[in-house]
């Protein structure tokens, strides 16, 4: 009997092809679903992160936008990941996002950066009156391209982030500060500022700025020896005599000798003859003992200057008619005696910045120019049918013609000039020599104080330079409002006491009409906000 089974088995046994075949399929189908969690994976951590970059992103941006809540609500939506905002992306969808704006005691402490409250009609702090930090949470979903194939179509994600509101950086500054003291800063407040007059107003803004300023190194006390952090000098206009500069801080202060403003080598000098300065405090950091110090040091000669001197004991008479009083530290005054003309006052800040700068590695630079915007200084053989006035000798050229001078025949190649320096297109002049410290680094801010918006800058009716900045448009028969706005280096860095008339064109800056307001928003603006840890009380 035949066995055919037995026979058959080995050849069965022997013959193992197709084998391989199905031990691929299987290996395949391994590896795609391996790959394809390692794909989803990895989209997951994409989308994950572009909504940890948003929030980051909204919560600075909220932080640079304190303590105005208003402001910084619309920057937080504006930096989401939601549709039609700046950060929307096909990888996230149906994203929310929330924020919580509170009060933060290590922020105060260790930045030194106080909770303030929100102006006036500029929304509230979410958790008290007060606040100087923001947290800011955002969800969204992240469609799955696999994740259907077992029934899981999304995933949702959340990311938070916490920013400190901007102010507590300890960045060295340069600070030059302009300040008008023409005639016209002798003028009664409305009241809206302060009671008395212009510049007393001007001062209380400058010691605000000087009280939300680092002299040192946080934790220090700073002495002379002491490394700086924010170094500030005080430049005045009309220019004064260097002999009786120290007038205006030496208590009790007194006018100094104002001197017209002198070109020495028209048309290309820059700066005054030896012997007058704009500049009547130099570069100081001794306006306060600390950076925590809550009152400024009234020894010092920023300080006294700005009207924050204290009282000094005076006597007066001899013999029986001598008497002792006590008399105040004024501060500086507005003897005016010479009419607007700033531009040399920009140029002559400018080269000391640049100076200080030079021996101080790493500080940035920084302007702050105070005035009404409107120039009107005068030259007594001006071209007065080019729209120059002649009616003092204001503007003065110790040697050869100034320009927007004479006539055809006397000035033929200048009559008409508006080229610095010049009696024609005085306002057009501050804005190119601010234009000029901008693009070589200087941050520019300008404060127009009753600033007009007609009738003024008459030397630019017709002759004037034509160009834009960053802080605005500036052409001939343009106004003195339109003339602070240009010469500042962005349009954020241009403020206005006058929110009806002349206003600033950011629109956080036109809230801010307080002139201390103003200048601790300059001082804020000056530093960034920064992330802190999620969870900082």
């Amino acid at each position: 009997m035949k066995r055919y089974g037995f026979s058959l088995l080995p050849k069965f046994l022997k013959n193992q092809l197709g084998q391989t075949g199905v031990i691929i399929a299987c290996s395949i189908g391994g590896v795609i679903s391996i790959g394809a969690i390692g794909v989803e994976v990895g989209h997951i951590y994409y989308a994950y992160n572009l909504l940890v970059a948003s929030t980051n992103a909204a919560a600075l941006a909220g932080a640079n936008a304190m303590p105005d809540i208003s402001q910084a609500e619309t920057y937080v939506t504006q930096y989401s990941v939601a549709t039609g905002d700046l950060n929307a992306t096909n990888f996230l969808q149906n994203a929310s996002v929330s924020q919580n704006y509170y009060c933060s005691t290590t922020v105060s402490s260790s930045l030194n950066v106080g909770c303030q409250a929100p102006p006036s009609g500029e929304g509230s702090c979410t958790a008290g009156s007060t606040c100087n930090a923001l947290a800011v949470t955002q969800t969204a979903q992240v469609p799955l391209w696999f994740g259907g194939l077992i029934g899981l179509h999304t995933m949702n994600l959340s990311a938070t982030a916490t920013a400190a509101m901007r102010g507590g950086a300890n960045q060295p500054w340069n600070i030059a500060i302009i300040e008008d003291t023409t005639h016209s800063m002798t003028d009664e407040d409305s009241g809206d500022q302060c009671d008395g007059e212009q510049i007393t107003c001007a001062l209380n803004g400058i010691q605000a700025l000087l009280q939300d300023l680092y002299p040192c190194a946080l934790g220090q006390t700073c002495t002379s020896s002491t490394a700086y952090v924010d170094s500030v000098s005080l430049f005045v206009f009309p220019a004064v005599t260097t002999a009786t500069a120290a007038d205006d801080y030496t208590c009790p202060t007194s006018n100094p000798t104002i001197v017209a403003y002198t070109f020495p080598d028209p048309p290309t000098s820059t700066i005054l003859p030896s012997g007058d300065t704009y500049q009547v405090v130099t570069w100081s950091n001794d306006y306060k003992t600390s950076d925590s110090a809550t009152s400024l040091n009234q020894s010092s000669d920023i300080v006294i200057a700005a009207g924050d001197g204290g009282t000094t004991t005076e006597t007066t008479g001899s013999g029986r008619n001598q008497k002792t009083e006590t008399v105040s530290c004024g501060g500086l005054q507005a003897p005016g005696g010479e009419g607007t003309y700033y531009a040399q006052a920009i140029y002559a800040a400018q080269a000391a910045l640049v100076a200080e700068q030079a021996a101080n590695p790493g500080s940035k630079n920084a302007i702050i120019l105070l005035s009404d915007g409107n120039a009107t200084a005068c030259a007594s053989n001006a071209n007065t049918t080019a729209g120059a006035c002649d009616s003092a000798a204001d503007l003065v050229a110790s040697e050869g013609t100034l320009n927007g001078t004479g006539t055809s025949k006397t000035n033929a190649s200048g009559y008409e000039s508006y080229t610095y320096p010049s009696a024609l297109g005085e306002c057009g002049q501050a804005v190119l020599a601010a234009q000029a410290a901008a693009n070589a680094g200087t941050a520019v801010y300008t404060i127009g104080y009753g600033s007009e918006t007609s009738g003024g800058c008459l030397s630019d009716a017709t002759y004037s330079a034509t160009v834009t900045t960053n802080g605005g448009k500036w052409a001939p028969g343009d106004q003195p409002c339109a003339a602070l706005a240009a010469m500042a280096s962005s349009v954020e860095n241009f403020y206005s006491d006058d929110g009806d008339g002349c206003k600033a064109a950011s629109p956080t800056n036109a809230n801010i009409t307080k002139l201390t307001a103003i200048f601790t928003a300059i001082t804020d603006n000056m530093t960034a906000p920064r992330l802190i840890p999620n969870g900082t009380t």
